[in-house]
């Protein structure tokens, strides 16, 4: 089975948005994205709060990913990786817009929720109570670099 440890020189890829960006994976601990490599599928649909390397992996194995990104910079990167993806929408937002988006995304719309987006531990517990109503029975929340901040 391939697996992120095929593709990663080194460990200090997925520890920097650059990093992860050129890998096109998560910026997540290895055995994270193992997991999620054991369960994606081409149905599954996935939105995120931030994007990367993450992006990129989504596009790769699922149906579709939408992410909100609020760093003008890494929406710029994103957008030139992913211009021919047709199963990609990423949408340029501040804060407050990406909390607007999210409460009018569909209940149980989503397979995957992936909150990637703020520093601030307090918005990162606010967004993952938003999202639980957008996750689909038997979804995924994931909530990257969690104990960074918490």
């Amino acid at each position: 089975m391939k697996t992120i440890l095929n593709d990663i020189p080194n460990r200090d890829a997925l520890l920097s948005e650059a990093g992860a960006l050129k890998i096109g994976y998560p910026g997540l601990t290895s055995g994270a994205i193992m997991t999620l490599e054991s369960i994606v599928n081409k149905k599954m649909r996935v939105l995120e709060l931030g994007s990367g390397g993450s992006t990129l992996f989504w596009a790769r194995n699922c149906k579709s990913v939408k992410s909100y990104e609020t760093n003008a910079d890494l929406y710029k990167d994103i957008k030139q990786k992913t211009r021919f993806l047709r199963n990609v929408e990423i949408v340029h937002t501040d804060r407050h817009g990406m909390t607007v988006g999210l409460t009018l995304e569909p209940k149980q719309g989503y397979d995957i929720i992936l909150i990637n987006s703020d520093p601030i531990h307090s918005r990162r517990l606010y967004l993952a109570n938003l999202a639980l109503y957008k996750i689909k029975a038997g979804g995924w929340m994931v909530i990257n670099n969690y104990q960074k901040f918490g």
